[in-house]
């Protein structure tokens, strides 16, 4: 009985026009076979089941072809037919994996320099040549540099950058790159007929999906499965053997996704777990299947196609938006990443889950900022009333605020200032006459208080009584200055030079003498500036404003009541000490 052939063996192409998805590279070889322009050294590099190897040996028979066809070998001579059994003596393979030491290629270097027996080229094909030791990639320097003028060398490799510089730069570089689905596909059809296989459009799906670019690997799927199917080959049957999941599971878990519904997705997941499927598997394929969706809606008729059924994948994209997509991908990746090194996969798999499903309701960021924006606008423009206002500057308190302190404004979510001691009721009627607000004024000299009216900003006058005039706040300014050195003694000192200028409205402007800058700026910190227009809230009705100001001369105020002494009572009470008589006649202690 003779020995079965796998079918990446027999199905090996043979000639330049059979290999699959390297037209660049085999159509430089063919017109430098027909040229006579053969270089001595090729770098054949790409992943693995790319053609690497098989172009190296159709490479070869062509430069020993007894009877070519053109720049292709004929396939029937001595030569082509020892190449294709693999019996030549003028085509060597080496095994740089196995053969990495200076000895081999010390040997290499003795053996090339024999002339051919029945070819016009020696040829020497190095796969895995990255795994040569330096001292071995410096002895086959010289020969790669000066080889004899029959000897031609083929290096292959699926790691590049490991290879030296200075043997790259002595080589021609072929880089392969990985066959797309499509010609995978087509190239299993072509084997399936060939081998007499029945295989189902989704197999062939699931199988090119799975080899990754890589048509060995495809072909010896199809061999498995071919296997497993007694020639008959099934989706069902690929999904058994890859232990992958079925695509109405991924449809399934991407509608759950869709639809926040983290208790069904889970259950998904438990029931996956019991039919004995590999969760990381799943995970790898969850987020291809979503790349998939993506890529379907960005770039419709995209490759996405060729792997994955049309219609099923514009029934799901429906439900998703673009942003959500992006964010679901790059969850599902990472968790597949995090997978392969979790003691713990399953629970990797499932918080994955939890935040892919509980997504900002499929908002994307442009949107939401421009909500954000428009609602900050009109935030920034709305009164004290709650109407809407032309723009209203917002004071903000000092870090270091009492929050409690009475008469002090406190801010509300909206960012509206409140009283905070008094009732809303109250509030609600003084401000029915509309919003104050009275901007900050340059730091300049106010000669007289006539003009310090007149530099007063418009303010509505309320409907309702208790308007205080500038006689009764100056009237009543030592008791407002006794109150502060009662709450605040620091602040007290700073306002002793303080008079009221001008009152309009429920703005006050109050004075310090022309050069005390630095009570000025005291008294303009916002803490400072909050307290006191709330102090002014509870002399006179309303919310008050204050405007800090320098003015010239004098101004006549009432003086403000000074300290009274402390009682000899309230001493002893608060030191606990006693009163000693002095002796008559005595006049000091000691």
């Amino acid at each position: 009985m003779m020995a079965y052939r796998a079918l990446y063996r027999e199905w090996r192409p043979q000639a330049f026009g059979a290999i699959i998805g390297q037209d660049h590279i085999t159509r430089t070889l063919k017109n430098a076979v027909e040229a006579g322009r053969v270089g001595h050294a090729y770098l054949f590099c790409g992943a693995r089941g790319t053609g690497k190897t098989t172009t190296a040996k159709v490479l070869a028979k062509a430069l020993n072809c007894l009877q070519p066809e053109g720049p292709e070998p004929c396939n029937r001579c001595d030569n082509c037919i020892a190449v294709t059994e693999g019996f030549s003596v003028d085509v060597v393979e080496i095994d740089a994996a196995s053969n990495r030491g200076i000895d081999e290629i010390r040997d290499l270097r003795e053996k090339v320099q024999f002339t051919p027996s029945t070819g016009r080229f020696r040829v020497y094909i190095i796969d895995e040549v990255h795994m040569l030791t330096n001292e071995a990639f410096n002895a086959l320097l010289k020969t790669l540099e000066e080889p004899p003028r029959h000897a031609v060398l083929i290096l292959a490799t699926t790691e590049p950058h490991k290879i030296p510089l200075t043997i790259l730069s002595r080589c021609q570089r072929f880089d392969f790159k990985r066959i797309t689905p499509t010609g995978i596909i087509g190239r299993l059809k072509e084997v399936a007929a060939g081998a007499q296989l029945e295989v189902e459009e989704e197999a062939l799906r699931l199988i090119a999906r799975a080899a990754e670019g890589g048509l060995r690997d495809a072909l010896s799927l199809l061999d498995q499965a071919a296997a497993f199917g007694s020639l008959t080959i099934t989706a069902e049957d690929v999904h058994n053997l890859l232990g992958t999941v079925r695509v109405d599971a991924l449809n399934k878990m991407a509608g759950h996704l869709a639809a926040d519904e983290v208790g069904a997705a889970l259950r998904l997941v438990a029931r996956l777990t019991a039919e004995g499927k590999d969760l990381r598997l799943f995970a790898r394929e969850m987020a291809a299947y979503l790349r998939a969706l993506l890529l379907e809606k960005i770039a419709p008729g995209s490759n996405a196609q060729e792997t994955w059924e049309t219609a099923g994948l514009r029934a799901c994209m429906a439900q998703f938006n673009e942003e959500r997509l992006v964010k679901s991908v790059e969850i599902m990746a990472a968790a597949e990443q995090e997978m392969k090194w979790s003691t713990l996969p399953g629970i990797a798999l499932e918080l994955a889950l939890i935040k892919a499903c509980r997504q900002a309701g499929g908002e994307d960021l442009a949107s939401l900022a421009a909500r954000l924006n428009a609602l900050e606008e009109k935030l920034s423009k709305l009164g004290a009333d709650g109407v809407v206002y032309g723009e209203r500057p917002i004071r903000e308190p000092a870090p270091n605020s009492k929050a409690m302190e009475p008469g002090l404004k406190k801010r509300d979510p909206s960012g509206l200032e409140k009283d905070a001691g008094v009732p809303n009721t109250a509030l609600q009627a003084e401000r029915k006459g509309g919003p104050g607000s009275v901007p900050k004024v340059a730091h300049q000299p106010v000669p007289s208080s006539q003009e310090a009216v007149q530099d007063m900003p418009t303010q509505p006058e309320p409907q309702a009584g208790g308007l205080a005039d500038l006689e009764e706040v100056k009237k009543l300014w030592p008791e407002i200055l006794e109150v502060v050195r009662k709450e605040r003694l620091p602040l007290y000192h700073n306002y002793l030079k303080a008079v009221p200028l001008a009152v309009k409205g429920r703005g006050l402007v109050v004075g310090f003498p022309e050069g005390d800058e630095l009570s000025r700026e005291i008294a303009e910190l916002p803490d400072n500036k909050n307290y006191l227009a709330g102090l002014l809230s509870r002399f006179f009705k309303g919310e008050w404003q204050v405007v800090f100001k320098h003015y010239q001369g004098k101004i006549s105020m009432p003086e403000p009541r000074q300290a009274p002494k402390p009682a000899i009572g309230d001493v002893k009470k608060q030191f606990g000490g006693e009163e000693i008589e002095l002796e008559e006649g005595s006049d000091k202690l000691f």
